[in-house]
């Protein structure tokens, strides 16, 4: 036999091997190559099994440092309360690493704080549980406030304000002295804050029972407002005082611990009875006195209208 009539044989030969090694298992779906499919068990397809999740990494471990304060407070039934609040020390090192925020009207983001939220509904849960009767709404409302009222004032400038007894890396420092508005962890493991510390933590926690508060800030003070449709308790000696806001009524409520005063006139906490909603006989000046910039905590600022104009070319310029 020729080269000639050899060769067309080992091409088709060539061709055949190629059909059965390749295309054929591409169209059917097979593996391409050489041997069998005796891996794959005859019968059914073998189920699909996802792959295994992979596990999403998180910054506050359970099993890490944490800071454990105890808390003793007196309830709207007069009964003495004892609350436990376990902070992780991750969470509050990242918090005093955060750069602070010197308008007001954007420590929204403090009170809302995602990492924070866990913590403050499983307070919220503790100090007011749900109830089955809602009659007792306003009982529950009223512990939340009661408690923070309860935790010890003191100003930003103190070291005594901080558990690690020194100012913040990011205190704020203007003329009137330091500004260093607090997020709820932060305020739970020191124990104590100012008042605009205080009105943060409350609206966290109110915020954590479904209600909607806003800051109402003053000349020398912050407190908070609270939504209500109507407000009128029947022992009041007082005339409960709102603030209409977009058409919704806003209730004062103090933060501090002490008949709505910040400080003494010595600049010494003076601690006293917890402040009922609405109520501001006793309270600042300013406080009786102003009508407050209300600050909804939800608030998003936006930045201003900016037009971009040509400029001028110098002359003689094209």
């Amino acid at each position: 036999m020729e080269w000639k009539d050899v060769f067309p044989v080992i091409a088709g030969a060539v061709v055949i091997l190629a059909v059965a090694l390749v295309v054929k298992p591409a169209l059917l779906g097979e593996p391409i190559g050489f041997g069998s499919r005796g891996l794959v068990p005859a019968g059914d397809p073998p189920a699909y099994v996802p792959p295994a999740p992979v596990p999403t990494a998180t910054p506050f471990p359970d099993d890490g440092k944490v800071y454990t304060r105890n808390f003793r407070w007196t309830a709207i039934d007069g009964g003495v309360q004892t609350t436990q609040v376990t902070v992780p020390e991750a969470l509050l090192r990242e918090r005093r690493e955060t750069l602070r925020i010197s308008e007001y009207f954007a420590w929204g983001e403090y009170a809302f704080a995602d990492a924070d939220r866990p913590i403050l509904e499983d307070l919220a849960r503790e100090i007011a549980p749900p109830a089955a009767n809602p009659d007792e709404g306003y009982f529950r409302l009223m512990n939340i406030v009661f408690f923070v009222q309860q935790i010890p004032y003191d100003k930003d400038d103190n070291t005594t304000s901080y558990v690690e007894g020194a100012l913040p890396p990011h205190a704020i420092y203007k003329k009137g002295g330091v500004e260093y508005p607090k997020y709820p962890v932060e305020m739970l493991v020191d124990g104590r804050g100012d008042c605009e510390d205080a009105a943060i933590l409350m609206g966290g926690l109110l915020d954590a029972l479904g209600y909607d508060t806003v800051l109402l800030a003053y000349s020398d003070h912050m407190a908070l407002g609270i939504r209500m449709n109507e407000f009128n308790p029947y022992y009041a000696k007082y005339t409960p005082r709102y603030f209409e806001h977009e058409g919704k009524h806003y209730y004062f409520i103090e933060g501090t611990i002490f008949d709505g005063y910040c400080v003494s006139p010595d600049s010494i906490a003076v601690q006293g009875k917890p402040n009922p909603i609405g109520d501001t006989q006793d309270s600042l000046p300013s406080v009786r006195s102003e009508t407050p910039q209300i600050v909804p905590l939800r608030y998003i600022p936006e930045p201003g209208e900016y037009r971009i104009r040509p400029a001028r070319l110098p002359g003689g310029g094209a």
